[in-house]
Parts: C-alpha cells; structure tokens; sequence
C-alpha cells in the first residue's frame, strides 16, 4: 500500500498516526485532505500550477474517442474479412450444423470484432457493460454452432488453430491498447479491448476450422483468446497513461 493509499485509509477511519503526519507534510495533495477543526487547510500555491498545467491540457485538440474507436473498429472488418477469404471458408462447406446457427454464432462473432471495438472504449460504463455482454455470450456460440466432428489428425495438430487466432489478433490488440492510454486505467476496459481483438481471430476460425469437437474448441479457439484478454490487461497496466480525458 503507497503512503497516500494508507493515509486515505486512516484518513476515513479517522486514525491518522505520526506517519500519516509525516507523510503529508511532504505532500501537498494529501495536506489538502486534512482537517483543522472541521476547516480544510488552505492550498499551497504548487496546486495552482498543476490546474493550469490541467487546463493547458484539456485545452489542447484532440480527436474524439469514437473516431479513433471507428478506426479500429474498421481495421478489425477488413482485417476479419481478409482472413475469412484468404484462408478460404473450409467449415462452412463442411460444417453439418443448421446454416441459421452457424450464421448466428459468425454474426455474434462479427458483432465483438467491430460494433464491441466502439462499445469497449466508450467513457460510458452502460457501454462497456453491453461488450462485456457479446464476450461472454461468444464463446456459448462458439461451442453450440459446432457439429461435433473430429478432425482426422492428432489433438496437438489443433496448435495452429491457436496460432491463427493470436497472430490475427496482435494487431487489433496493438491498436486497441494504445487507444486505452488516452484514458484512465480500467481492468475491465482493458479486458473487454482484449476479447474484441481476439473475436476477429475467433471469426476467421469460424468459417475455417473444420474441428467441431469441443475438446479443440475450448484449448485451441477460446483459451487463447481469454489469454489475450489477460494480454490486454496486464499491457495496459504496464503503459503510461497520457490523457485522463478521452
């Protein structure tokens, strides 16, 4: 715990000791919060430079957070629709699974790659709960679309399917992380960035694996795209953040 997490904690429950003193003796912001018979203390003059350097700050232009969200949002499309084409649509000629679900379960797909790009890093919570949503929903039409078959190979041969879905989605992760350090550090948000980018390796495999078994479905497709919403967050925590104001 940092001397001004401590200080908040014993600040609230109302047991401040000689180091909490201490402590806010050398720091101003934390000198602010405390209380002289029921009046806070008056500021130094150092927080006046830091509003100013604020309000420079916020003065600055800078693109609204759903143009550069659109552009990643469009990059993950393209980059989906090219995967889709060049690996060729293997699964949807073989698959043995009604059309209408396995339609289904490539729209849902579709729907986390790009509209989940827009909902993720919106700076409403409302929005980032419904991407949330499409993730958690993904990977249940993953396994229910599938048809069950297993593929004429050893179990091991389904690393590729793993490695398709982790080099198609460094990118979109790239992207998706470095728009995150226009804002303030959210775990959730970070997750939510990861599962997106992963969905655009999960739709390529839709239309191309044609291992229905669940068994490949669950290390091969989804452990690694979890695995790049754990990427996401832990990338995002070890990044600067740049603007607190998308």
């Amino acid at each position: 715990m940092s001397p001004h997490q401590r200080l908040l904690a014993h600040l609230t429950e109302g047991a401040l000791d000689a180091q909490d003193q201490a402590h806010a003796a050398r720091c101003a912001a934390c000198a602010a919060l405390l209380f002289t018979e029921g009046q806070p203390k008056p500021l130094p003059a150092a927080p006046k430079a830091w509003l100013d350097a604020a309000h420079r700050e916020m003065a600055k232009p800078r693109r609204p957070w759903w143009a550069l969200s659109l552009g990643l949002a469009a990059a993950n499309a393209c980059l989906a629709t090219a995967a889709v084409f060049v690996l060729k649509a293997w699964n949807w000629q073989l698959s043995t699974s009604p059309r209408w679900l396995f339609l289904g379960a490539a729209t849902v797909l579709a729907a986390l790659a790009t509209a989940g790009a827009l909902l993720a890093l919106s700076p409403t919570r409302r929005w980032l709960k419904v991407a949330m949503g499409l993730a958690a929903v993904a990977p249940l039409c993953v396994l229910l679309a599938a048809d069950g078959r297993v593929a004429n190979s050893p179990f091991l041969a389904g690393a590729s399917c793993l490695w398709t879905v982790l080099l198609l989605s460094a990118l979109p992760l790239a992207g998706g992380v470095w728009l995150l350090t226009r804002m303030a550090y959210s775990p959730w948000r970070a997750l939510a960035v990861g599962l997106v980018s992963g969905g655009v390796g999960l739709l390529a495999l839709q239309f191309h694996c044609a291992n229905g078994a669940s068994a490949h479905l669950l290390v091969f497709h989804l452990l690694p795209w979890v695995a790049l919403g754990g990427a996401a967050v832990l990338l995002r925590q070890l990044l600067p953040t740049s603007s607190y104001a998308p």
